[in-house]
């Protein structure tokens, strides 16, 4: 079995959905995490960062560079990726519905805007922004069965989602109300966390902010 390094700040942000497929994976992995101060001295390591950008994910000898690569790897290495083709094709529509999703929180806190700007967007964002994303998936997950989904079984695409709405309900970058009107979308949330195969991992992850 080949060694597994995943390199990035210690928060959770992009590299908490390669974390967790480890996690599921069931293998041994360094979690190297840094402090956003020691960025200036350690992105000019191209060797390391070949793109001047973090998490990069380290197998043997070989630099996986950018969040999406790394968990569409480890997704296809610990087959949670679908069955066959129309299952892979439906995580990506999950995957994709999620990167729409955060390219427009992105754009929140991008300009870092006066408090009361900030409250006006996030307030926007739960109310319009995100309904076209968010109500897609919800009905998704309520179409599934409210579990996983796709298929029936924990892929990428249940623990990129719980990532998300992890951060949007349980951390300082949170935004309030998103998922108010969306109870299935909710409920996969708390089974996921409280009884789905990566509670325990969620119990005993070193306490980190998004």
């Amino acid at each position: 079995m080949p060694s597994y390094k995943l390199i990035y700040f210690n928060v959770r942000g992009r590299a908490e959905t390669a974390r967790m497929l480890l996690a599921l994976g069931g293998c041994e992995f360094v979690d190297e995490r840094f402090e956003v101060a020691e960025w200036p001295q350690r992105k000019p390591d191209t060797a390391t960062f070949p793109i001047g950008q973090a998490p990069v994910l380290m197998v043997d000898d070989r630099v996986i560079p950018q969040s999406k690569a790394i968990n569409r790897y480890l997704a296809r290495k610990f087959d949670l990726y679908g069955a066959n083709d129309f299952e892979r094709t439906e995580i990506d529509i999950v995957l994709e519905t999620m990167n729409d999703l955060e390219l427009k929180v992105t754009l929140i806190y991008a300009h870092h805007p006066p408090e009361d700007e900030m409250a006006r967007l996030k307030k926007e964002f739960a109310e319009k922004t995100s309904k076209p994303y968010v109500s897609y998936l919800d009905q998704l997950i309520k179409k599934a069965g409210g579990k996983y989904f796709v298929g029936n079984k924990i892929s990428l695409a249940d623990i990129h989602v719980f990532t998300m709405l992890e951060m949007f309900t349980d951390s300082a970058r949170g935004i309030e109300g998103v998922l108010d009107d969306y109870p299935d979308l909710r409920a996969f949330y708390k089974y996921f966390k409280e009884e789905g195969p990566l509670k325990s991992y969620i119990a005993s992850r070193p306490a980190a902010d998004y």
